[in-house]
């Protein structure tokens, strides 16, 4: 079948869509998914969202390159997606102030740890993903977009940037174990409430948590920290208002 317009893709996305959460998929809050016209476009089309993107100043703007950026082809034609990516890479060249605002986004949460290396948590517990895998995700993020890297895993990202020396072979292990654990602790928290009925969510429960585990929690933590410091000296963010 010949296909003269996008819109003729939206009920094949709607399908698709409907697919994915009957096998179990959440369904994203935030509708990033490509039964949202907004994430459905021509090549054409995503070039002129891309030039947008970088003509933005909202983090909304930021994010949503991100998003973009972490997209992996699956099927179909995948010299479209690879396309786009190099446009996405030539234009962070030689653009510091753009990558700052890009990579500020690694602090936009705080580390639930205090001064003492202190877990802080609330009556609901301690939001995993906000506390420590965004500020890896993003932050590697950052650093994978200003170099180039075509990889999409922050694992692989890691590993690929600690090859070009942009992380030590220190810090690069210390990311992977903190973003392993944390992704592990998210994992058993979700299973745990669907054994329970209960709504999926990012907050964990430290209460029950044995000392040794506890403790890997806080050394994770203070990496997310250590890190943190990295991005904001690496990227000059004390720089930006």
């Amino acid at each position: 079948k010949l296909f003269n317009s996008v819109e003729q893709f939206y009920p094949y996305m709607n399908t698709f869509t409907k697919e994915l959460i009957s096998f179990g998929f959440p369904e994203c809050k935030g509708k990033i998914m490509v039964n949202n016209p907004y994430w459905c476009k021509t090549e054409s089309d995503f070039e002129e969202q891309i030039e947008k993107w970088f003509k933005g100043s909202k983090m909304e703007d930021y994010m949503d390159l991100a998003i973009f950026f972490d997209a992996k082809c699956v099927a179909g034609e995948y010299a479209l997606h690879t396309g786009l990516k190099k446009i996405i890479f030539n234009k962070v060249k030689n653009k510091d102030v753009f990558m700052g605002y890009f990579a500020k986004a690694t602090l936009n949460f705080p580390t639930p740890i205090g001064i003492f290396s202190s877990l802080r948590t609330t009556d609901e517990g301690i939001d995993i993903k906000k506390g420590g895998i965004f500020s890896i995700v993003q932050g590697v993020r950052a650093l994978a977009l200003e170099n180039s890297i075509e990889k999409n895993g922050t694992r692989e990202r890691i590993k690929a940037l600690e090859e070009l020396s942009i992380l030590s072979k220190e810090m690069a292990l210390e990311l992977i174990e903190a973003f392993g654990l944390f992704s592990r602790l998210r994992l058993e928290a979700h299973i745990n409430k669907v054994n329970n009925g209960l709504k999926i969510d990012n907050m964990i429960d430290v209460s029950k948590f044995g000392k040794m585990e506890r403790d890997m929690l806080k050394d994770s933590f203070v990496i997310v920290n250590k890190f943190k410091k990295f991005i904001t000296h690496h990227f000059h963010l004390e720089k930006l208002s």
